[in-house]
Order: C-alpha cells, then structure tokens, then sequence
C-alpha cells in the first residue's frame, strides 16, 4: 500500500461499507464526504466534509493537506448540482469550461487528470467491496414470457443509453421504453417509469458501459432501488452479472422476496446479453 488511501464520499451506505473495509485491512484511510447524510459515529474521527462547487479551494487540498496518494470515489453524486445556479470557485468553472461537455464520465475522467496532476491516483471502486456483485441467474419467482421478451429488450436499451452517457438504467413495458435515466437518478426514473406504466408490473433494467471503466459510477442497486419499484409497482430488476454493485446481498434478496420482485443477473456474452433461449434457459435454473 502506497501512502493515504482517500475516499470521497457520496450518499448511501458504499462510502462506510469501503471505509470500513478498508481500515480494517490496515489502511490509513482519510474521508470526505460531500452530502448532509448522516456519518456513522465510529468513522466521524476520519471523516473531513468538502464542498464540490470548490473543486481545487476544497476538495483538492483537502485530499493534499492529508497526505492521500489513492482515491475510491463512490456513493451517488447528484449532477444535478450543475444546474441549480451554483457557486463555483474561478479554478473549478474553468476545469468545467474547457470540457468538451459535461457529460458523467466526461467529468470523471477530467477530475481523474487533474488529481493525477498532484501525485493523487483515483483507483478501482470496488478494491474494498468483496462479494458485491450477484452471480448470474435468477432470484425470486420465475419470470412470464412476456417479461423475459422486456428484460431482453430493456437490457439492450439500457446499454445504448449508457454508451451514450444519458443513464443506467430504463424502465420497460410491452417492449417499450417507459422511462430513461437521467439527471434525475435511478429512484426517481423508476419511480416515473412505474407510474406511466398504467398496466402494472414493468421491468427494470440496469447495465455499465461496455468496456466500463471501474474507478466510476459502476452501477449500483439497493434499497432504495427495491422500495422505488416496490412503491411504483414495478415487478422484475434485471441487471448486468459482475458489473452492477449490489448493497448487502443477503439482505438485498430478502427484501426483493418479501416485496415480491424478481431479480435477474445477466452475464454479457459476445455483442450482447442472452437472447430469448439463454434468457428462458436461466429462467428455469432459479437460485
């Protein structure tokens, strides 16, 4: 291990999960959280707040100041911070300016070169998540025909959606897309989706880019993914099989059972994901 391990902190539970991980195996771990979400009292020792319209006045010399030579960026980052007549530092509007737009991965990549800059590397989101993704297969009841025709079709939807960095995740009924990730996050697209779909029972689908790059935004799906369908009455969550983050597994498919969805984990295979046959095929094989 090679100097400070930093972990710049979003909303949701990631962020401890990895710190605490992280400080067990002996690391000398500095935290910065970036929301008003609550620190568990046992970390608050380690944590140093930030302010991210203050990229380089407050982010970076926080991270300077403690010594961190590797980054973990994760937890959900609202863009929407964009948007709301915020106040940048001089530094920060001009790292914005010369962008070629302001897309996710665009920022990301921009804020990783500018770290690297200062001796800092930002590193593999998942270094302190072990057993955090689901095998493929399926988990919970047994699909109908026609959600499985809508998870192939959502899956392939969300991944052109996410090559074009709009969003992760689309909201699918009768093979149609109800809603699309945007701005607003995954909860409240399928809170959207749900709703519109008048008939019940839509499908989510969640996928990464193809060739992601695993230091950000890896997909992640919890909680509050589940009581979102649940609340909107959607019924099946198919996501992509070693790419997408699942929050606390065990307690994550005891929720998805008591609420009634089914979850299905796909393993991308050639151009794609599994066809009707394949799709039908793990269908019948459930965990």
């Amino acid at each position: 291990m090679s100097g400070s391990l930093g972990i710049l902190a979003g909303r949701g539970e990631l962020p401890w999960i990895v710190a605490e991980n992280a400080i067990q195996a002996g690391e000398d771990v500095h935290i910065f959280p970036y929301t008003d979400e609550a620190i568990p009292s046992a970390l608050k020792p380690y944590c140093t707040p930030v302010v991210l319209t203050r990229m380089y006045a407050s982010v970076f010399a926080s991270l300077k100041k403690k010594g961190v030579k590797r980054l973990i960026s994760i937890g959900k980052a609202s863009k929407d911070i964009l948007y709301k007549n915020p106040r940048f530092d001089a530094r920060t509007l001009l790292l914005l300016a010369r962008m070629e737009n302001l897309n996710d991965y665009t920022i990301f990549k921009n804020i990783a070169l500018e770290l690297e800059k200062i001796g800092i590397t930002v590193i593999d989101q998942t270094t302190y998540l072990e057993d955090c993704f689901l095998e493929q297969g399926r988990y919970g009841r047994k699909l109908k025909d026609k959600e499985l025709e809508d998870v192939s079709y959502g899956m392939m939807y969300a991944r052109e959606m996410n090559r074009l960095d709009i969003g992760q995740t689309v909201v699918v009924g009768q093979r149609s897309v109800i809603a699309v990730e945007c701005v607003e996050g995954t909860d409240q697209c399928i809170r959207r989706g749900g709703s519109l779909y008048a008939k019940g029972g839509a499908v989510v689908c969640k996928v990464a880019k193809k060739n992601h790059d695993r230091r950000f935004d890896i997909p992640v799906t919890g909680e509050s993914t589940l009581q979102s369908m649940y609340d909107s009455g959607c019924k099946v969550l198919a996501i992509e099989a070693g790419a997408t983050i699942v929050v606390n597994k065990a307690e994550f498919l005891k929720s998805a059972r008591k609420k009634g969805i089914s979850v299905i984990s796909i393993a991308e295979s050639g151009e794609g994901f599994a066809d009707g046959k394949e799709l039908r095929k793990l269908n019948r094989s459930g965990k």
